[in-house]
């Protein structure tokens, strides 16, 4: 089996960002601006740019905004860029601390609040590839399930769990829609995967990993809060990494008025994704090789 994509795409060098995480942003990076621009870049390489937008290559262990335990973020990073030229990056959407793949942010306010439309309106395509524990029953499906946030976690509204654990929230569960279909199955360390391609037509938090947890029972491999936790892989190759990538993504281009394009609906800017390196243990796994043709 072959994954189409451009020939420049394949797979990712090594990410540095456990760097970020150590703090050796701190000292002799942060304290020179060129050193440090070319160390977030190198963080956050460029898939594609143009007067009003860019789309960055999100690497795992990154989360897109500060919080709680959180040193660095994309958020920060973004900001160090934006005192180091005429603009500032604002983030649109946003993808889970673990998640990798394309990231895309707005160059100034208008086009922020254009592609924060499109994507509240549905106008933007995002297509996944996960990699999930077991084989679902169904090939290819659509799932329709509302989906509950407790604050801690999403939990499915008709699963097992729901009303055991918040059955006083089940009315503020909110809609949630996932398309998948099973590419290819396989074998890593004795244990059944699946590689899915996976569309999703709303935006829940965790939609993905709590619809393939909680209804096809097949949770993202490594998702250590919907399904077998890292600690229970350790020393295999996907040790302490989760597998769900945004490969491909499809926005609207704007204007300079912060407005979507003219028939941009039918011509959007559409950019595909490399996958980080520690996905090749499983792509050699399932048998899987990356073609250099478009």
């Amino acid at each position: 089996m072959q994954l189409h994509i451009p020939s420049n795409l394949v797979l990712l060098s090594k990410s540095n960002t456990d760097d970020i995480e150590s703090g050796s942003i701190q000292q002799g990076t942060a304290n020179h601006g060129h050193q440090q621009r070319l160390f977030i870049e190198k963080q956050l390489p460029v898939l594609f740019e143009n007067k009003y937008l860019a789309v960055f290559q999100k690497p795992f262990g990154l989360p897109c905004q500060d919080g709680t335990n959180v040193k660095y973020s994309i958020d920060t990073l973004l900001g160090i860029l934006s005192k180091q030229q005429s603009f500032s990056y604002r983030l649109v959407h946003r993808l889970d601390r673990h998640t990798t793949g394309a990231l895309v942010v707005a160059k100034s306010r208008l086009a922020a609040a254009a592609l924060a439309h499109a994507f509240h309106e549905r106008n933007v395509s995002k297509r996944y590839i996960a990699v999930l524990e077991g084989v679902p029953a169904t090939k290819k499906g659509t799932i329709d399930c509302a989906l509950l946030n407790t604050g801690s976690k999403t939990i499915a509204v008709n699963s097992s769990s729901a009303a055991k654990e918040d059955a006083s929230g089940l009315q503020y569960a909110r809609p949630a829609v996932t398309k998948y279909k099973v590419l290819k199955t396989g074998l890593l360390d004795n244990r059944e995967i699946s590689l899915v391609e996976i569309d999703i037509i709303t935006g829940r938090k965790h939609q993905i990993r709590a619809h393939c947890s909680q209804i096809l029972g097949c949770p993202v491999v490594g998702d250590t809060r919907y399904g077998i936790g890292a600690e229970d892989a350790t020393g295999t190759p996907y040790s302490g990494r989760m597998f769900l990538h945004l490969f491909r993504l499809s926005i609207p281009d704007v204007n300079d008025d912060g407005e979507v394009r003219k028939k941009s609906t039918e011509q959007k800017i559409t950019i595909k994704a490399p996958f980080p390196t520690f996905w090749s243990p499983v792509f050699s796994a399932l048998g899987i090789s990356f073609s250099q043709k478009h």
